[in-house]
């Protein structure tokens, strides 16, 4: 093998074999309380917390420094989520989940009338109607016009609903502790079919393809999609050794994020199932994780308080299905020699920076075929 190739393959696959915290972009910061949800704005420059201690905590992520922090329920925070509707945003906890306007000292609406702690809450795009799940075996609607008096319906599942989503349309989707979904019409409150889903209890729930597919996801450490019409498994997403705790899905719906109690973060091709990379830094159980809002990146927080953010270049994507393209063509070019004898340093230079506009191409290139193999697989 000529010099120039084993330089060229060092290179290589110092690149291709991804170290332990190689796409770790920053440590944001240590809070003193166990964190148990975040969620990050439009413009990745505020960061909701939800704490254990009761409080919601912004974070700013241009000044690194903390904004605000306040307690907005009486138990524990679950839940927190930006609105797209209105100046502001939403925190779960105790009985109630309640809307907060920047600024305003009080709640601004205040969704209530459950009987044991709200679990999990789902809404429409349009935020003007809400799911909650709780520790009963069953869950509430609400309307935001009355967002004291909420529909309850029963469900027929043996042990609490903890977990739900809703479509636009009003479909929804209640995940309970006895591992089963059921799906009801939130429109007619009927039952329109029942998933034997998991052999944990259901955790977490979102609806995908206009509310055609459903991905759920459970204490069994597995993550599944669904088809509602017939209510099979389309995909299984595995790999964690313990409970799943959180998801996120993409805006594009084309790639699935796992948190779990194993520590790690799982990143999944939705179309094919395929883990494609398993972030490893959090040293204690990974309760939530974002992607940010251009998909180029997430946000995670553990039990310990780390918050931290992560790289999702291409580069990840390209690595997984064509390593062996990309390695065949940066051997097969020169542009990666050692300085020869007789290049001068500024000509070694010129190379240096051609060569690392080549493998950009090349990356930029074989990115461009996993998206379209994805989109294939979607059809």
């Amino acid at each position: 093998m000529r010099k120039y190739t084993v330089v060229c393959l060092l290179f290589i696959c110092s690149a291709l074999f991804a170290q332990k915290h190689e796409y770790l972009k920053n440590e944001i910061t240590r809070v003193a309380f166990q964190p148990n949800c975040i969620d990050v704005n439009k413009d990745n420059t505020k960061l909701l917390i939800g704490g254990e201690n009761k409080m919601v905590a912004v974070f700013d992520l241009e000044k690194m420094k903390m904004e605000q922090e306040f307690e907005a329920h009486y138990q524990a925070v679950m839940d927190v989520r930006f609105s797209d509707v209105y100046d502001g945003f939403y925190s779960l906890g105790d009985k109630s989940f309640k809307l907060w306007l920047w600024g305003a000292g009080e709640p601004e609406k205040l969704y209530k009338g459950s009987h044991t702690f709200i679990t999990d809450m789902g809404m429409t795009a349009k935020e003007d109607f809400f799911v909650g799940g709780s520790y009963e075996k069953r869950f509430r609607c609400w309307n935001n016009t009355q967002p004291e008096e909420p529909v309850v319906i029963d469900t027929d599942q043996k042990k609490s609903v903890v977990s739900v989503a809703v479509s636009n349309n009003h479909l929804i989707a209640a995940g309970s502790l006895d591992s089963t979904i059921e799906l009801w019409d939130g429109n007619s409150a009927t039952r329109t079919g029942k998933i034997l889903a998991h052999s944990g209890p259901v955790c977490c729930l979102q609806f995908i393809d206009e509310g055609k597919k459903l991905l759920s996801a459970s204490h069994d450490g597995y993550a599944k999609l669904w088809d509602i019409e017939t209510t099979e498994a389309l995909k299984v997403y595995g790999g964690h050794t313990q409970p799943i705790s959180n998801i996120d899905i993409r805006n594009d719906e084309k790639f699935l994020l796992t948190a779990a109690y194993d520590n790690t973060i799982g990143l999944y091709n939705i179309a094919s199932g395929d883990c494609i990379y398993r972030y490893r830094f959090h040293k204690t159980h990974v309760l939530d994780v974002k992607w940010n809002a251009s998909g180029t990146g997430f946000y995670s927080c553990d039990k310990d308080g780390n918050i931290v953010e992560w790289e999702v270049p291409k580069k990840v994507f390209v690595d997984f299905y064509f390593a062996k393209e990309l390695q065949k063509e940066m051997t097969d070019s020169k542009l990666f020699l050692p300085k020869q004898k007789g290049e001068s340093k500024d000509d070694y230079k010129i190379r240096e920076q051609k060569a690392e506009e080549f493998k950009q191409g090349l990356i930029d290139k074989y990115y461009q075929l996993t998206v379209s193999n994805i989109n294939d697989n979607e059809q």
